[in-house]
This record gives structure tokens, sequence and C-alpha cells, in this order.
């Protein structure tokens, strides 16, 4: 199987988006299939397609922005947009502010380029964002997950889960393969890891260098193998100054562009409390478990060792990446927040719908799964009362949903991909 003959699950998305936008902005990091979705989008609804990694398209839209965006046939795909600049959203603003219709553009950006407050502003009430995460468990099988909206609205469905064919052994393997395409589909874990040091060599030599002057790469890489190493957890910038020989504000800094180019993700505290939510530290999360367990050196045989030291906070991102990707396509508008009261219980994932209601996951790292593992669910569930859909805790084992109280069970990771 090759990457092109993969769907990805926010396609309909973005047909959705065409007929009711004048622009679609598809947000991601690099090689996590934004491409290869262009041209399936250009199959679908014609027009031209750019790639601004071809230095002479780039040197013409730097040139003359007016007359590049103005060049084609609609709708006007554009790949890797942050490359030439403000002035070319500006010109694209313009376009189409002067013919008010939908699907005129589809920009695809490897950073949060269109994040920056003046660009946005120009792009305000025009575009629609679509974010492109590595690909799902369910999408490499041509399943679209629905398990956030079941979570919310089919509970009876997710209690009557039965048992999946999948084992740890299985689990292990998928966190290590991770979600980007060409390393995905590799049958060489040598060649593997080369792709990913070769992945992060580039971005962090490349991309990072465009938005910004960096005199050390190489010091973006020690940061981002440093957040692996905690990824599941709440982050410090003083401790990680003091583990990395970083200044404190090189940290802060160099997690914010890491960040701009989606190789990690913040978690913030979730709280009633809007306000509070800023207060508490955020758990970061590699977007990548296979990126993730490159930068660490671990193999799928290491997760298996009892006590491997990562597996739990790999097992959890793994959890949490595959969560925020079905969000991207949710029928509801759902956010991911984490939970935990000071010397209290906790919550790994809580996801919150703008409804206010909320689904609170644990992960296990293990095949049993005891009343003792619901200690946090339980807290959260009686804090929130009727507004708590329901806790979910997921372990690496085969059997299928196991009542553990009112509005609690047990699953096996699969469910995420698997329940229907």
């Amino acid at each position: 199987m090759f990457e092109s003959d993969l769907t990805r699950a926010c396609c309909e998305l973005v047909d959705e988006y065409l007929s009711t936008f004048r622009v679609v902005i598809l947000n991601g990091p690099r090689q996590a299939g934004k491409t290869t979705l262009l041209r399936h989008v250009q199959a679908r609804h014609g027009g031209t397609l750019f790639n601004l990694d071809d230095e002479q398209l780039l040197q013409a839209a730097i040139s003359d922005p007016l007359g590049f965006v103005a060049s084609g046939t609609e709708p006007r795909l554009i790949d890797e947009v942050q490359r030439a600049g403000n002035p070319l959203v500006r010109a694209i603003k313009a376009e189409v502010d002067a013919v008010r219709k939908p699907g005129q553009y589809v920009l695809a950006g490897s950073t949060r380029f269109l994040s920056t407050p003046s660009l946005s502003e120009s792009l305000a009430g025009r575009g629609a964002v679509v974010d492109v995460w590595p690909f799902s468990q369910g999408e490499f099988e041509g399943r679209f997950e629905k398990f956030v909206d079941m979570a919310f609205d089919e509970p009876d469905a997710l209690r009557a889960f039965t048992p999946s064919q999948l084992d740890r052994t299985d689990y292990f393997a998928r966190i290590c393969r991770g979600g980007f395409p060409e390393p995905a589909l590799m049958h060489s874990a040598r060649s593997r890891r080369t792709w990913f040091r070769s992945y992060v060599r580039a971005i962090a030599e490349r991309d990072i260098r465009e938005m910004t002057k960096i005199n050390e790469p190489s010091a973006i890489t020690t940061l981002l193998s440093y957040l692996a190493s905690i990824t599941a957890q709440e982050h410090n910038s003083v401790q990680t100054s003091n583990k990395t020989g970083l200044h404190r504000a090189t940290v802060n800094r160099y997690l914010e562009l890491l960040e701009a180019v989606f190789l990690v993700h913040r978690l913030s505290a979730w709280s009633r409390n809007p306000t509070a939510r800023v207060v508490k530290h955020a758990k970061v999360h590699l977007t990548d478990t296979g990126l993730a367990a490159s930068l660490l050196g671990i193999s799928p045989d290491s997760l298996a060792n009892p006590v491997a030291p990562l597996r739990g906070a790999l097992v959890e991102t793994f959890i949490v990446n595959e969560l925020a990707k079905q969000v991207t396509w949710s029928e509801s508008e759902v956010r991911l927040h984490h939970w935990r009261i000071s010397g209290g219980p906790e919550v790994d994932v809580v996801l919150e719908r703008d409804d206010g209601r909320i689904v609170g996951i644990e992960s296990k790292a293990r095949d049993t799964v005891t009343a003792e593992d619901f200690r946090g669910l339980t807290a959260l569930r009686d804090h929130v009362g009727d507004q708590f859909s329901q806790g979910i805790v997921f372990h690496t084992g085969k059997r299928g949903s196991v009542n553990f109280g009112e509005r609690l069970l047990s699953l096996p990771i699969a469910a995420l991909w698997e329940a229907t």
C-alpha cells in the first residue's frame, strides 16, 4: 500500500468547507499527508496545484504575489504557503474580497504561519481551518473513526464492545510505527529510524530557521529529545532548563517553535473556571509516538520489558493523539484537556464538548483494570455531576467492555478505531 492509496477522514470536511468558505486552510506537520490530500482535492474538484517547495514557483510568488494568486484555475491549491510570507496571504485576501464566492483557494502549511494575529485577521471570516495530523490507526485501515462522538452520544454501543483481536504486542508495534505515512509503511525499523532523524534535522535546519533566526539548530533537537522523554507529563520550563542546559527563556521560545511546526502539542489543565486553565501546568505530548520512540531509541521489544520506564507515557500519548485526530472531524466542537487536583486524583484526558458535557479518559499500559484505576474518573464524575457522560479506562488487553459502576467502563485501546 502507498500513501496515495490512503484516504483521509478529513476529506469530507474539506469538501464541505470548499462549498462554504472562500479559503480552506490545511494545517499540519510536514510529511503528514497534506500534499497527497491536495492531490485528492484536485482530482475531485479540479483546479491548479502549486507547491512552493519548488524554488521557481516560490520566487514567482514572492516577486509578484498578486499575479501569482490570479494564475491557474480555481480552486487554486497552494502547498507550503508559509514559505512566501505575508505578501502572498494578503494578495489572496484581496483576491477573495474582490470576488466573494466559495472554493477559491486551498492553502496548506507546515507551520502555524496562519495563526499569526495579523495573518489570521487577514483571512478572518474568509477561511476555515482543517488540522491534518499524521494518519490515525483507522485511516491506515480505511476506517474513519467515530469514537469521540460515540463516547458522548452512544454510550450503550461502547458498553457492548466485544473483545479485540489485538494484544499488547500489536499496540507496542503501532506506537513505534507512528502515523507519518512514509516511515509507517516501511518494513525496516532501521530505515524508519533514519527517516525520523533526517526529518527532525530538516525541520530544525530549514522550517524553523525560515521562521526565526536560531544560532544552533542542534539545540532544537536537544529540546525535542528531552520533551520526548517527558511526553505525557506536565511541563516545567525551569526543570527543562536544568536538564537541557538551555536558558529558561530559550526553552520557552523553542517550545513555541516546536509547537509552530506541529512536533509537540500541549494539553491545558481543565477547570470550569476558564482562567484556572492558564494557571496550572499543561501536559506536553509529542505529536507522533513513532517520532518519540525514534528519538528515545525505543523498540516494540523494549516496550514489552516489564520495567520499561516510558511505556505508560507512550501509551498515554498514543491514546491522546488518536483522540486529537478524531476531534478534527467530530460532528461537535470538542476540546482536550487534562485534570489534576494538587495532591489528589487526576485524569489523563478530559474531552469537553461545546454543550458542556465531558468524557474522562484514563490510560493503563497493562492488560488488566481494577477499581482503583477509576479513582480519578470517579472524583471527576462526582465533581461534574449530570454533565459527566462517562469515564473510560483503556488497557492493552483483549477483553471487551467491562462495567465498573455508574457511567464507568474499561475498554481495550483498539476500541478507539474499531468501535462502530
